[in-house]
């Protein structure tokens, strides 16, 4: 039978094959009983088999042809499609299996190995005709390959899983018995009562050295920067004992010899006296930068509209700078001192270097869903975009220490309290026109702070 002739019969409806096989039937029929009219005279039980006989006769031809052939061929090439589809199945799931990179074994109920792939060959340092019908312990390292019989056999026995469908990390062992860590997931297979396990595995020994090199170097540059910050706290609280007594030389000297001074001696110990309070309020800078994150206070509500009118109070602007406050700005759960530094450096900067007859600072606050965001503006001198970073580095200032006194420490340290509470800190500004810090802080209050490791 031709493909043609199958594909008509497939085409044919339900409907369509039962009007052939009715159709068959009944000219049979005609035909039989044409016959039996023509025939001598038999009792009725002989023309029942006759009748049945001729019917089988002629009825058989048009069944087998019409139906029966074209329905065996159907099932026939049908199963020729499902067994070719199958062999290409097995074909690819080879393929893939050969081909991956990770580790495929496996083994039967009994633990033993019936497959075993090139990457593990790879990954164990042995072939697959050596571990084939061995017991899959021969992988592992006492006394790790006792328990995982033990996990075998209890899952066969209870179905409680310990290692059938969880991955895990597991010590392997190779042919030549060095160990390495190993990441191990498996899964069952049921191929009628047999039950096979497959094991997908992965070398991950220089991930784990990564890993240990990573808590290494942590451990490493967590030392170094206490000692870095304990050395700054050191070597700078040392220094005010000197700088106090080359203060207090300088003050002497300026009064004593006062009368011996020309105004160019003068001018040279006022500059003495203003260098020596100009390191020691730099001193005082780091020692503050330094206790950030390392001397902590406790967290209490702080009213920040009060917060910020006596550091308002405290600072004194000049008679031409006006400070607003957009109130009424929230009360934090924070550490006081720390929040008293951002706005006392902020605020004081916008005072410090104002350079407008009529300066005007304005603080605000508006609310999100999970954060504060403050900002202080002023109409001063504003800063260039390519300093936007680097005035939040230690140490950095922009205009000349001469004409406007400053440590280079403020901005920096509000930068670090901020950051250390979650918070960012960012500045945007026209030059000639004015500046706005913004910062952000968490609603929610922090009970863990964010240590850089900046060292100090």
């Amino acid at each position: 039978m031709n493909s043609q002739q199958k594909q008509s019969f497939l085409s044919k409806s339900p409907a369509s094959i039962f009007f052939v096989v009715a159709l068959s039937v009944f000219v049979s029929e005609a035909a039989v009983m044409l016959v039996l009219r023509y025939l001598p005279q038999h009792s009725e039980f002989e023309l029942a088999i006759l009748d049945a006989t001729l019917l089988v006769a002629l009825i058989s031809p048009a069944l087998y042809f019409f139906l029966f052939r074209p329905l065996v061929a159907h099932i026939h090439e049908r199963e020729q499609i499902v067994e070719t589809l199958h062999r290409n199945e097995e074909e690819q799931l080879k393929v893939m299996v050969r081909t991956a990179v990770d580790g495929i074994v496996t083994i039967n109920e009994h633990g033993l190995i019936e497959r075993f792939n090139p990457a593990a060959e790879r990954m164990f340092g042995y072939n697959e005709a050596e571990v084939l019908g061995q017991n899959i312990s021969i992988l592992m390292p006492s006394p790790h390959h006792e328990a995982h019989h033990d996990y075998l056999a209890l899952y066969l026995l209870t179905g409680e899983k310990k290692i059938i469908g969880i991955g895990r990390e597991v010590i392997a062992q190779r042919k030549d018995g060095t160990t390495f860590p190993m990441e191990l997931s498996v899964g069952e297979t049921r191929l009628g009562e047999l039950r096979l396990f497959t094991g997908f595995v992965r070398d991950i020994s220089r991930r784990k050295q990564e890993e240990q090199r990573r808590i290494l170097l942590m451990h490493e540059l967590e030392k170094a920067n206490e000692e870095l910050k304990n050395f700054a706290y050191v070597v700078s609280h040392d220094l005010k004992a000197p700088l106090r007594a080359i203060s207090s030389l300088a003050e002497w000297l300026s009064i004593d010899y006062a009368d011996k001074l020309d105004e160019a001696g003068k001018e040279q110990m006022r500059l003495l006296v203003g260098r020596v309070h100009r390191m020691d309020a730099l001193i005082d800078g780091i020692l503050l930068y330094s206790r950030v994150g390392r001397v902590t206070e406790t967290l209490v509500a702080v009213d920040l509209d009060r917060l910020v009118h006596d550091v308002i109070d405290s600072l004194a602007p000049p008679a031409n700078i006006t400070v607003t406050i957009a109130s009424p700005l929230p009360t934090v759960v924070t550490e006081p001192t720390r929040i008293l530094q951002v706005f006392q450096n902020l605020v004081s900067n916008a005072i410090k270097y104002m350079d407008k007859p009529e300066g005007r600072i304005h603080i605000a606050c508006r609310t999100e869903e999970e954060s504060w965001h403050f900002s202080v503006a002023d109409n001063g001198p504003g800063i260039r975009q390519q300093h936007f970073e680097k005035i939040f580095q230690l140490f950095q200032t922009l205009a000349p220490r001469d004409r406007v006194e400053s440590t280079g420490v403020g901005l920096a340290l509000v930068k670090k309290i901020v950051e250390m509470y979650g918070g960012s800190v960012w500045v945007e500004s026209e030059f000639g026109a004015g500046s706005t810090f913004f910062f952000t802080l968490p609603r929610a209050p922090v009970t863990q702070f964010t240590n850089f490791g900046d060292g100090i």
